[in-house]
This record gives structure tokens, sequence and C-alpha cells, in this order.
């Protein structure tokens, strides 16, 4: 193991010295950073509350003066009775507009209920004779199979019978 001399443990110490101080002088300035960086993010935090609430008044306002000038502009047609008349005629007119829209909607929806209901009947009877043609269609079918099965049995005993009823020429035998 070799020993350091006085000057080497020297040097040393310095330079320990000097990296403890380098290191100490960054914890202090990340420090500070963090404490500016949240010092910010409070003050945005505040602010956005801040505009927030002016938002909220802003509405407020907003809506009180939209309010007035409406309530203005709806009673400026009736400062004379002559106005008040001209107002009254032109609100008869359109009164009398709309009801008619209305009216013609309600026909053509009632129009359109109508045909809609007469194509579902239609339908529904070309199912019913369809059905009705297919069901006589399969008794015939039927129909004409058992008739055809039975003529055929009835042949069949016949001929049976025939073969067993004893012949007249061989009675006198």
């Amino acid at each position: 193991m070799a020993t350091q001399t006085e000057t080497q443990r020297r040097v040393a110490a310095q330079k320990a010295a000097a990296t403890r101080k380098q290191n100490e002088a960054k914890r202090r300035r990340s420090a500070q950073k963090a404490a500016e960086t949240r010092a910010k993010a409070e003050q945005s935090r505040l602010k956005a509350a801040g505009l927030q609430a002016q938002r909220v008044a802003d509405t407020a306002v907003g809506a009180a003066v939209s309010g007035g000038e409406k309530v203005a502009e709806t009673l400026k047609p009736l400062r004379s009775q002559a106005e008040a008349r001209r107002e009254a005629q032109r609100l008869q007119r359109q009164a009398a507009t709309n009801l008619r829209k209305v009216e013609r909607r309600g026909a053509t929806a009632r129009r359109r209920a109508q045909r809609a209901a007469k194509r579902q009947r239609d339908q529904a009877l070309r199912a019913v004779r369809r059905n009705r043609r297919d069901a006589e269609k399969q008794v015939r079918s039927a129909r004409q199979d058992f008739e055809r099965r039975f003529e055929g049995a009835q042949n069949s005993a016949e001929s049976v019978f025939r073969r067993s009823e004893p012949s007249p020429s061989g009675a006198g035998k």
C-alpha cells in the first residue's frame, strides 16, 4: 500500500472540498428553480380562477344588456297607436301564414300515412291470396294423390277378389 505525502493529501482534500462546494451550489440552484416553478404554478392557478370568475361576471352582464335591448326592441313598435295597429296586423298575417304552413304539413303527413296504410293493406291482401292459392294447390294435389292411391287399392282388391272367386266354367266340371 502506497502512502501519500502531505502535499498529495492536501491536494486531494482541496479537490474534495471543491466538489462538495460545486454540488452544494447545484442543489441550491435546483431548489431555487423548483421554488420558482411552484410560485409560477400557483400564480397561473390563481390567474385561471380569476379568469373564470371574470367570465361568469361577463356572462351575467351580457345577459342583462341583451335582455334590455330585447325589451326596448319589443316596445319600439308599440309607441304610437298607428304603429301598434301595424304591428298587430303584421303579427296577424304572420300567424295566418304559419297556420297555412302547419295545415299543409298536416295534410301531407296524413296523405303519407294513408298511402303507407294502403300499401300495407294491399301487401297483406296479396299475401293472403298467395297463401290461399298455395293451400288450394296443396289440397288438390293431396286429393289427386289420394284418389290415385284409392283407385290403385280398389283395382288391386277387385283383382284379388276376381282371382279368389271360383270361375263359372270350373264349377260345372
